[in-house]
């Protein structure tokens, strides 16, 4: 009975992690809870865009491509309360928001730094609703922070069970001082640590792994160069993830490699995407024809992306039979609630 009273198969994460997917257990997030480098396409200047506008646009974004999507990873900043408030994020779309903090840098990257926000708790989130807490972490296993991340995410773990809500941990590998991202060693080196990345924090407890893709795959598609690398790298996350979900993030690159990225990652296990500006780039910022046309593209490559999961990915999870559950979760399971937390 107790295996679903508290942990990582508490109920109450169960009933999270059902309102973050599809009714039959994929998940299709649209991620809008980007920071600064979001402003920056409303004004190149983005220390210039006021509250007000960012939220308008979001909110506009959200409306405009909500029906498509199981869940939304919104920003605690300008999108969450928000769109809650004015309903519109509909009520049968999931809600995923940061507890991460991350610094916005000039050139448009971010900083390296794994910092949870302050003020911003777990308890805060689940109480205002949420059914997901996501945390980034820049992560080399050989940085002199290792240890610090993995007490953070230790302690999450321990908040997010205590409070019955999913952590969604998202690995970004960084180069070291000096090193060339672009080189093969580098590639290489990015694409174990992503692999031992998902066994470390899968070993901590987490909910759901949100990853990088574990590769590279040219524009165009005639070109298969990295296709069979990345797959058997894919298969590798698969495995350390060991049961526990996981998820595609879509980072800089364009819908089209994206989409093939999805395809990969799905015939390895995958049960999903975590996906933004892939889907929404030219949605946001310049004519509002423009932007309706873009949001309305946005619509389909969501529905597009979320068929090839559903054709070729595992539901993040396999209910128990009734008769099991009727042997195990019995009358009485209510007063074991509050002692397993």
């Amino acid at each position: 009975m107790s295996d679903w009273l508290s942990g990582r198969n508490s109920l109450g994460k169960i009933r999270s992690l059902t309102r973050i997917a599809t009714a039959d257990g994929f998940i299709a997030t649209l991620a809008i809870d980007h920071p600064e480098n979001y402003l920056a396409l409303l004004d190149p200047d983005w220390r210039r865009v006021t509250s007000a506008e960012v939220t308008r646009s979001k909110l506009e974004l959200i409306a405009a491509v909500a029906p498509h999507a199981s869940a939304l990873l919104v920003d605690p900043l300008w999108s969450m309360a928000q769109g809650i408030v004015t309903g519109v994020i509909p009520g049968d779309v999931g809600i995923i928001t940061g507890i991460e903090s991350l610094s916005y840098k000039a050139d448009g990257g971010f900083g390296t730094k794994t910092a949870v926000r302050e003020h911003w708790t777990v308890e805060k989130i689940k109480t205002l609703g949420a059914d997901g807490v996501k945390m980034v972490v820049w992560w080399r296993p050989d940085a002199a922070d290792a240890d610090d991340i993995r007490r953070t995410v230790e302690s999450l773990v321990a908040d997010c069970d205590q409070h019955q809500i999913p952590l969604v941990v998202e690995p970004l590998w960084y180069p070291a001082q000096g090193q060339d991202p672009t080189s093969a060693a580098a590639r290489e080196e990015r694409v174990e640590t992503l692999v031992g990345a998902a066994r470390e924090f899968v070993g901590l407890g987490i909910d759901v792994l949100k990853t990088e893709f574990p590769g590279d795959l040219l524009e165009s598609p005639e070109d298969s160069s990295g296709e069979e690398a990345a797959t058997q790298a894919a298969r590798a996350i698969d495995a350390a993830c060991a049961g526990t979900p996981w998820v595609l993030l879509s980072g800089s690159g364009t819908y089209d490699v994206f989409r093939r990225q999805l395809g990969i990652v799905s015939r390895a296990g995958a049960s999903g995407f975590m996906a933004g500006r892939a889907i929404w780039t030219g949605a946001v910022g310049g004519p509002e024809r423009e932007r309706r046309s873009a949001a309305e593209r946005c619509g389909t490559r969501l529905d597009e992306c979320l068929s090839i999961v559903r054709a070729e990915g595992r539901p993040w999870r396999q209910p128990p039979p009734v008769e099991e559950v009727g042997e195990t979760l019995t009358a009485g399971w209510h007063q074991e609630y509050l002692k397993a937390r």
